[in-house]
């Protein structure tokens, strides 16, 4: 049975923080119509310009996925993008008033319970999809990404940090919706208390705090955090690899493995998939 395209069934309201800009804004996650893919809409500004979430619109990649459409610019994207991808929402409208999505609690937890609190809905045209018939590998920096043949989407990856409380980790999920919201969806954002003052001084993490993102002291974590998981650190590498990979604009077909990814490199991935796996039927 082919799989068909979703959206969900009303509109829902998110309010919060920027990561980077520490700017308020105000989302709301609207029903869309079959073949619209997934759309942001910068409802502040003058026209409300229209920034499809594909590679092509990306503008940038420094520890956040930022697109761009002419003047009109959204930043980090990945956390709401992993959400929909997570949960097979093919067609959506994310209208967005301020210039950064929330960070909520640094995860895409809350992004998947409003999505469900929506409600889903079943569209007439197939879901598109592509499958990856030949293996293919590729480097970009320090990130190596691995690409295999499979009936349904994998993802791996492998992560090694000079810190006690990270080390090496790796992991590997199945790319369901009860798996991805139960395993990889929780997983928080990460950063040193040493990484602070570069940061800031490039304009980004402006907005961290202890409330959205997992900061690590020499030795641990600050401010009495607690992991989710063990291996938090490396499932929300997944959560952006598959974020980033929401920009193919179809369902994947494949196992991607990836040592030490990064946006860069998932934005890398997300073009060679579309230059190299050709349409195929869902399901």
């Amino acid at each position: 049975m082919k799989a068909r395209q979703r959206t969900i069934a009303r509109p829902v309201e998110v309010r919060g923080y920027g990561l980077h800009t520490g700017a308020a804004s105000a989302v709301t996650l609207r029903p869309a119509p079959e073949h619209t893919g997934l759309r942001f809409r910068r409802t502040d500004l003058p026209g409300a310009p229209d920034i499809p979430a594909s590679a092509e619109a990306v503008d940038s990649v420094d520890r956040e996925t930022a697109l761009r459409r002419g003047e009109a610019a959204v930043r980090t994207v990945e956390h709401v993008l992993a959400a929909a991808h997570g949960l097979q929402v093919d067609n959506l409208r994310i209208d967005v008033s301020g210039p950064e999505l929330p960070a909520l609690d640094g995860s895409a937890a809350a992004w998947c319970r409003r999505l469900r609190e929506a409600g889903d809905v079943a569209q007439e045209a197939e879901a598109p999809s592509l499958r990856v018939d030949q293996p293919f590998h590729f480097e970009a920096g320090e990130a190596r990404y691995e690409v295999l043949p499979a009936g349904s989407c994998r993802v791996s990856a492998t992560i090694d940090f000079d810190h006690p409380l990270i080390g090496r980790q790796a992991t590997t999920i199945r790319l369901d919706p009860e798996t991805f919201v139960r395993e990889i969806a929780p997983a928080r954002t990460f950063g040193l208390l040493a990484w602070r003052d570069d940061l800031h001084a490039r304009g980004l993490a402006r907005g961290a705090t202890p409330k959205n993102t997992l900061i690590l002291s020499e030795d641990g974590l600050e401010s009495g955090q607690e992991l989710r998981f063990p291996d938090e650190f490396v499932r929300h590498k997944i959560l952006d690899i598959i974020g980033d990979l929401a920009l193919v604009g179809a369902r994947l077909h494949c196992h991607v493995s990836a040592e030490h990814p990064g946006h860069h490199g998932n934005l890398e991935l997300a073009r060679r998939l579309m230059r190299r796996a050709g349409p195929n039927e869902g399901g």
